[in-house]
């Protein structure tokens, strides 16, 4: 399946490192408690999920320590793990077991913007000096579409944070440290202060956490709430996302996958990291079924309008070559066959965390969507991914419709434009 675009692709420096076949040997391969299916509409059938299954038992063959995945479909949604969840003892991965979903964040904190558009308090083109002037100084013109699309050309503090250095020039103990300690949203925002802007607002394309950073604090100086709060009230709760949380310190509530990256072809345990280092651009923890029930949610209509839900997800400005909109970014559907574009795109994003990976995406209707974390993320280079792409492809595959791709907007609180509208 064809994506846009990948992260390798765009996002070089912070991009999805591989997970290398270092990991084998501590990788169970076998499929770990899957659920069953549910939901099945009456004297209907339930999709068949033996594909997506062995995808995710590849997946861990191949490299992934720990593998958690959904995939809903119009009859109902199955979730499935595999490998394990703590390499140190071997427990078995399960399906309801959380992850780091670093930047699938975004799309959170981008339908928090769009519902103080849709609220009437901001615009898309409200800048940071309407909200706080002064927060980034000399860039009170910045507007929150470019933050959310990236396209602001604000320098992003990790780099700094970094050193300048890929995350294949760290040393371990290196690594353990900076992500260990915590780090306050203003911090982040005056070690970007520090660097050099990167272009002209609006003239470009660079994918910026710390304008996600920026943005957690907008919305925090408007409603006088944490990014942390406005996430559980505004968008956990309405979706129903029992395991989900924004996480500011070390300590990861409940089960959950171990971190565990490659350094110099070594597997090392990253069990202490402090997400602040991200806030609203990459600090949630989630199961995956939850990410599904995010998706679904936004798509159909019960977090933003639909009007608000399709500016959400259509490129605009720099954007556009990308596929990127607020937060999402645009996939090939594998059902489209040999004439992709007659049909409607998938939309979501992906998520490289310390150690951990994540991608999640939806049809425009929120009928079909998969969501997927895994750990063991190799920090070299040029190492082979395992095949996540091959779980995406199954999911979809296995959920393709018959009826025209329909949508059903049963629960929507808006009318939308229609999902014809979406093009690469």
């Amino acid at each position: 399946m064809t994506t846009s675009p990948s992260r390798r692709q765009l996002f070089v420096g912070m991009g999805v490192a591989a997970v290398s076949s270092t990991f084998v040997g501590v990788a169970d391969p076998s499929v770990a408690n899957p659920s069953s299916t549910k939901g099945r509409p009456k004297g209907g059938q339930a999709f068949p999920t033996d594909s997506f299954q062995r995808a995710v038992k590849a997946m861990a063959a191949a490299g992934a320590v720990g593998v958690v995945a959904t995939v809903v479909g119009p009859s109902g949604r199955y979730s499935t793990a595999a490998g394990t969840r703590d390499p140190r003892t071997g427990n078995p991965a399960r399906t309801q077991d959380r992850a780091r979903i670093a930047s699938i964040t975004k799309a959170m904190t981008a339908t928090l913007v769009l519902q103080e558009v849709e609220a009437g308090h901001w615009t898309l083109e409200t800048t940071i000096g309407d909200v706080w002037p002064g927060l980034y100084p000399g860039r009170n013109d910045v507007t929150i579409t470019q933050l959310m699309n990236h396209t602001s050309g604000m320098p992003d503090a990790i780099w700094d944070i970094l050193g300048q250095r890929q995350l294949w020039e760290l040393r371990p103990e290196e690594l353990r440290l900076l992500i260990d300690r915590h780090y306050d949203e203003q911090e982040l925002v005056s070690i970007a202060h520090g660097m050099e802007w990167l272009f002209d607002p609006g003239t470009g394309f660079a994918y910026s956490n710390t304008g996600y950073v920026v943005l957690s604090l907008l919305l925090e100086h408007q409603n006088r709430r944490t990014i942390k709060d406005l996430i559980r009230e505004r968008i956990l709760k309405p979706a129903g996302m029992q395991h989900t949380r924004l996480e500011d310190t070390t300590i990861v509530r409940g089960r959950h996958l171990v971190p565990v990256a490659g350094m110099n072809g070594t597997p090392v345990v990253l069990d202490r990291i402090n997400p602040s280092i991200f806030s609203g651009a990459g600090g949630v923890y989630a199961t995956s079924d939850d990410v599904a029930t995010f998706y679904t949610a936004l798509m159909r209509g019960r977090l933003l309008t639909q009007e608000l839900v399709d500016v959400m997800i259509t490129p605009v400005g720099a954007a556009t070559w990308y596929g990127y909109g607020y937060g999402v970014y645009q996939m090939l559907d594998p059902c489209a066959g040999s004439d992709p574009l007659t049909v409607p795109l998938l939309v979501g994003h992906d998520g490289a965390g310390f150690g951990t990976l994540s991608i999640a995406a939806a049809s425009r209707d929120g009928q079909r969507c998969m969501a997927m974390s895994w750990s063991g993320r190799d920090y070299g280079p040029w190492a082979p991914m395992p095949p996540y792409s091959d779980v995406l492809s199954a999911a979809f595959l296995s959920t393709c419709t018959t009826n025209g791709g329909a949508p059903d907007h049963s629960t929507d609180r808006g009318s939308g434009l229609g999902t014809g509208q979406l093009r690469l």
